[in-house]
């Protein structure tokens, strides 16, 4: 257990960028800071984000990240991390995603850190299972990594069984210095209650959609793997039949990532369908607000429970997403909304049409996935406690 009883103790939250802080971290932040005499730094890319952390109490150090691979990058991302790290003396650390876990958890080793953490919350694209030789490299080189800062770290927290037992399985991790959650989710933040009639209509402008109309949206990065291909194709199968249904992305383009969608892709789709694709949003709660259906067609590594699935849920919406371990998770199939097969556009328009057709089964869903989404994915439970499981000195009364 971390001794607390000092003057003050420093822990240091790593995260890749600022967006990921306010769309994820927050409950992590706000209960990091109910220790008793604690001091939280936040490192991150901050962006334009930083006014919005440091809305949180704490901290914040904005250290540059490159995203993909690249060893000048990391190296200069290694040593901003060393130089922050010891310029604030940090004592604890608790690293968020892949990037931070592996690099935050080896500069911490040099910077006399103490006590160090990792959050896993899904693997990503570097871990599939595919058979050209750059894709088996850096496979192999993300296991490496990652043994050598589970080596180096005191424990691991995983929101998925599958990423945990994949750690144990291959040698990366002994399973006694492991904690396993669900994903959680605020969900007194994302209720549509929340969300004014004119933040609404705001967002049916934007969206084009007129009376009469029902919406079908999907948040995700512009990669294949998240099923983009198959939300677009879907949308073009039900075009014709359905021409009142408006078929929502919101993706902001990636660069860098040998899996992305290119724009003249989805600009095609848009032409051939009753599709319309945003980009990149701040704030998605408006759109999910006049949604009828969220989906998520993905075959991603998924940390086991997607927050493009939680966040509409949360809202009270109904949701499909593919049968597969690593998002199945949300989904009761029949209960709160459908799970279909990978990489099947015909079964995902199906399964649409099912939800869309029928009102009484949309409010029913709907309804069943916001009390899913408090009872069992509500951050107010879930963060206090893998925190304590991860042995930080938690106060009991925290969050209720």
């Amino acid at each position: 257990m971390v001794d607390s009883d000092k003057s003050s103790l420093n822990i240091a939250f790593v995260c890749p960028d600022g967006l990921s802080i306010v769309l994820f971290c927050k409950g992590i932040i706000r209960t990091l800071k109910s220790i008793p005499r604690v001091r939280v730094l936040v490192i991150c890319d901050a962006g334009n984000y930083f006014r919005d952390i440091t809305s949180l109490g704490v901290q914040c150090v904005s250290v540059p990240m490159y995203r993909w691979f690249n060893p000048l990058e990391d190296i200069k991302y290694s040593w901003r991390l060393w130089r922050t790290m010891r310029r604030y003396k940090c004592e604890i650390i608790l690293n968020f995603t892949t990037k931070p876990n592996i690099y935050g958890t080896f500069v911490g080793k040099f910077a006399g850190v103490k006590f160090n953490y990792l959050h896993v919350v899904g693997l990503g694209s570097g871990f599939e299972q595919r058979t050209d030789i750059r894709s088996k490299i850096m496979r192999w080189s993300f296991e490496c990594l990652y043994r050598f800062a589970c080596r180096w770290s005191h424990k691991v927290w995983f929101t998925n069984s599958r990423d945990r037992q994949f750690f144990i399985d291959h040698g990366l991790i002994s399973e006694k210095n492991t904690v396993l959650s669900r994903n959680y989710i605020d969900t007194n933040e994302y209720a549509i209650d929340l969300v004014s009639e004119q933040r609404k209509e705001e967002a049916r402008a934007i969206c084009g959609l007129s009376n009469g109309e029902k919406m079908v949206i999907m948040v995700a990065r512009m990669i294949w793997q998240k099923g983009i291909r198959e939300f677009a194709e879907a949308a073009e199968l039900l075009c014709e039949s359905y021409p009142k249904l408006k078929f929502i992305l919101i993706a902001p383009l990636e660069k860098g990532s040998q899996d992305v969608v290119p724009e003249s892709f989805i600009r095609e789709k848009e032409r051939s369908a009753n599709l319309k694709w945003l980009g990149f949003q701040d704030d998605v709660k408006q759109f999910y607000a006049i949604a009828d259906l969220a989906v998520l067609p993905t075959y991603y590594k998924e940390g086991g429970y997607p927050r493009a699935l939680l966040e509409p849920m949360s809202m009270g919406k109904p949701v499909i997403t593919t049968n597969s371990e690593d998002c199945r998770g949300a989904v009761e199939d029949g209960q709160n909304g459908f799970l279909v097969p990978i990489k099947d556009s015909k079964a995902l328009a199906e399964a649409i049409v099912r939800v869309i057709s029928n009102n009484d089964l949309r409010e029913a869903f709907g309804n069943y996935s916001r009390i899913k989404a408090i009872r069992d994915f509500d951050e107010r439970s879930i963060v206090p406690d893998a925190l304590r499981k991860l042995c930080l000195p938690i106060p009991e009364l925290i969050m209720k």
